[in-house]
C-alpha cells in the first residue's frame, strides 16, 4: 500500500466516531403513578436519544403512543398538566356520579357494562397530534393487552393505534373491553405490567420504567371503598408479576420509580407524582450516561438477582456491550 493510501486509511479510522448504542424503552402500567413516565421521556429528549422501539402497558401505552408519534416530552407534559389541571374537576364529578349507584347495584343486580369507555377517555386525554394508525408513527411501538377469553398476552403493533391503546388501558369493571377482530381485549397489566421482554433483541440496551409501586403501609381508611379495593387488587397482581419476571431476567437498565404513596386513581395529585419522580429521572440520566460514555457496559456492584427490596435501577447485566475504540 502506498504512503498516501496508508495515510487516508489511517485518517478514516482515526476520524471514525463510535456509534451510540441503540435503546429500546419499556413503559409500565400503574395508573396515576404512570404520570412519572413523562419525566423519563424528558431524559431522552435532553440527552438527544431516540428509542429504536417503545413498548407500553396501560398508562405506559398512552405515553408510549404519544412519544412514538413524534411528540416531544415537553409537549406531552404540557398537555398532561392542562388535561389534569383544567378538566379533572368535571371528570371526577362525572365518575363519582356514575360510580356510586353502579357500585351499589353490583351487590344485587347483574351489570352488563362497565363504568367508562376507554376509547371515549382517550378522546379526552390524548393530544390531537397522536397518530391514528401504527403506520403513522415516527418510532415503532408495541401496545400490550390481554385477550380476555384466551387468557393470554397480545402485542399490538399494526392497524388502528387508538383501539390498541384503549385495549391496553381497559382495566376490567372500570372500563369496557375493546373488540379487535374476534378478540375481546383488556388491560395489558393483567399479563405483562412491564413489557421489557417483548423488546428482547430489538436494541443494544433495554430500559424499563416500573411504576407499579410497592407497599406503602395502611391507608387513611382501614376499609377501602369497593372501587379502590378492586383497582388496588389489580395493582397487587401487577407488582407480583413484575417481581417474578425480574427473577427470570432483567432489562439492562431498570428504574423502579418511588411513587408508592400514590393510589392508582389519584390523578389529581399529578404535580406531587412528578415531584416524587424527579430522583428517578436523575437516576435514569446517570445510568444512560454511564452506558453511552463508557467503552463497555457491565453490571453494577449493587445489582441484585431478586427484585426486593426496592431495586433502584442499574444495569441488568443481560449482555456485555462492547463499543469500538478509535485508534
Amino acid at each position: 500500500m502506498s504512503a498516501s493510501a496508508m495515510s487516508a486509511s489511517h485518517k478514516s479510522v482515526v476520524g471514525h466516531t463510535p456509534k451510540r448504542p441503540s435503546v429500546a424503552l419499556a413503559l409500565g402500567g400503574g395508573g396515576a403513578r404512570g404520570l412519572a413516565h413523562v419525566l423519563m421521556l424528558e431524559v431522552l429528549d435532553e440527552m438527544g436519544l431516540r428509542p429504536a422501539v417503545i413498548a407500553g402497558t396501560s398508562i405506559g401505552a398512552i405515553f408510549g403512543a404519544a412519544y412514538a408519534s413524534g411528540l416531544s416530552a415537553r409537549l406531552i407534559r404540557a398537555h398532561t398538566e392542562e388535561v389534569l389541571g383544567q378538566r379533572l374537576g368535571f371528570a371526577q364529578a362525572l365518575l363519582a356520579a356514575r360510580s356510586e349507584p353502579v357500585l351499589k347495584l353490583l351487590n344485587f343486580l347483574p351489570v352488563r357494562s362497565s363504568l367508562l369507555s376507554p376509547l371515549l377517555l382517550l378522546d379526552q386525554v390524548l393530544p390531537s397530534k397522536v397518530a391514528q394508525d401504527f403506520g403513522g408513527l415516527a418510532i415503532p411501538f408495541k401496545a400490550v393487552a390481554t385477550d380476555f377469553y384466551a387468557q393470554e398476552q397480545v402485542v399490538l403493533e399494526s392497524g388502528d393505534l387508538r383501539t390498541a391503546v384503549a385495549a391496553s388501558v381497559a382495566l376490567p369493571a372500570l372500563f369496557s373491553g375493546v373488540v379487535r377482530g374476534e378478540r375481546l381485549l383488556m388491560d395489558g397489566g393483567l399479563v405483562n405490567p412491564l413489557p421489557f421482554d417483548v423488546l428482547e433483541g430489538a436494541a443494544d440496551i433495554t430500559v424499563a420504567i416500573d411504576v407499579t409501586g410497592a407497599s406503602s403501609g395502611p391507608g387513611k381508611r382501614l376499609q377501602p371503598s369497593p372501587l379502590a379495593a378492586l383497582v388496588t387488587s389489580s395493582q397487587v397482581l401487577q407488582r407480583s408479576i413484575v417481581r417474578e419476571k425480574l427473577r427470570a431476567s432483567r432489562p439492562d437498565i431498570y428504574i423502579d420509580v418511588d411513587v408508592d404513596r400514590f393510589q392508582v386513581l389519584e390523578f389529581h395529585r399529578f404535580r406531587e407524582v412528578l415531584a416524587a419522580a424527579q430522583p428517578a429521572k436523575e437516576q435514569l440520566q446517570r445510568q444512560l450516561e454511564r452506558v453511552l460514555t463508557s467503552e463497555t457496559a457491565v453490571p453494577v456492584a449493587d445489582d441484585k438477582a431478586g427484585p426486593s427490596p426496592r431495586h433502584k435501577g442499574g444495569l441488568g447485566g443481560l449482555r456485555r456491550l462492547t463499543r469500538r475504540r478509535p485508534v
